[in-house]
């Protein structure tokens, strides 16, 4: 509930009943309540009045209990002016606080102006700088997978459900921070690392196609060709406390040449997609590979005679 301003008159007149009912500068028992009830204030209000007046009356003063109210101030709303704002150098706008001194508002104003749609919050990503070879590639690429189709008598991009895409990726061992959800009485793991700066990390390849459905929407084939790390067995040179010299260890390839590639293709992603691939499908099949140095061209002669030993060639 609002609370009530009392004018000047009505102050005076509480001072003047309060004094009316005390004693020896005390108020009589429940004398502000009834006091606070007349005007239709709250009790504290009262409270408030009568100790201004009876320390000023200590202190010899005159008793004035004017309110110190002044009157209504209306805030200074700032008008949004686009102009300023786009001569503002695009460097001086990344954050509010910035831009709240470049407009010469306060912060609050700027966020008003943000909420209110005056002004975008733009996150502006750097794209690749294309020639126009690089372009006209594009284009080119796009046009490949475009085929006619007789009954539409249009032009429709194909299903692609040929195409298996392959990608490397690198993975870390571990992160530096983990969040696991433990018992209350369960021992928190303990992991440990040689630096955090510098975790051992594993390339994997992935290869995945378009998941193909029967008649019946039931799954074939799900797409999942497979993935696989880039790792080497080599016997340990050295004896530690963890193993004897000669123990097989499996460690990361670090540097992903051409010739590794290569082999990675033809000793698992080939013999995968052989035991994979639906067998009513199409066996015309095409390895989608990003543009990565260590990959390896379709004229490859190595990949050709692995491909010709599992019964395959190269178009």
């Amino acid at each position: 509930m609002k609370t009530k301003n009392l004018n000047n008159n009505e102050r005076s007149r509480i001072t003047q009943l309060l004094l009316e009912q005390s004693n020896e500068g005390k108020p009589k028992y429940g004398a502000m309540s009834a006091v606070a009830k007349q005007f239709g204030v709250c009790r504290k209000t009262i409270t408030d009045i009568w100790n201004t007046a009876k320390k000023q009356h200590t202190s010899g003063q005159a008793i004035n209990v004017k309110s110190k109210l002044k009157g209504r101030s209306m805030v200074t709303r700032h008008k949004f002016d686009n102009d300023k704002l786009e001569s503002i150098d695009l460097a001086k706008r990344t954050t509010q606080q910035e831009l709240s001194e470049g407009l010469g508002v306060s912060q609050s104003t700027v966020c008003r102006w943000v909420a209110a749609d005056l002004i975008d919050s733009h996150t502006n990503a750097v794209k690749p700088g294309l020639t126009e070879n690089n372009k006209l590639a594009r284009l080119m690429y796009c046009l490949s997978h475009l085929q006619y189709d007789k009954n539409t008598k249009r032009f429709v991009f194909k299903d692609q459900s040929n195409v298996i895409h392959m990608d490397e990726k690198w993975f870390f061992i571990t992160k530096p921070s983990q969040r696991f959800y433990v018992g209350k009485k369960e021992k928190r793991p303990h992991r440990t690392v040689q630096s955090k700066r510098f975790i051992q990390k594993v390339m994997f390849m992935c290869a995945v196609a378009r998941p193909k459905y029967g008649p019946n929407k039931e799954v074939i084939s799900d797409g999942k060709m497979g993935i696989w790390p880039f790792v080497m067995e080599v016997p340990a040179k050295r004896k530690s406390k963890n193993r004897c010299v000669g123990t097989i260890e499996t460690k990361s390839i670090d540097s992903i040449t051409k010739a590794v590639t290569r082999d990675m293709l033809i000793n698992k992603v080939l013999p995968s997609i052989k035991a994979n691939w639906p067998s009513n499908y199409s066996k015309h099949i095409l390895i989608q590979q990003d543009n990565a140095r260590p990959h390896i061209t379709n004229k490859d002669a190595d990949f050709g005679r692995g491909m010709k030993k599992m019964g395959g060639r190269l178009n």
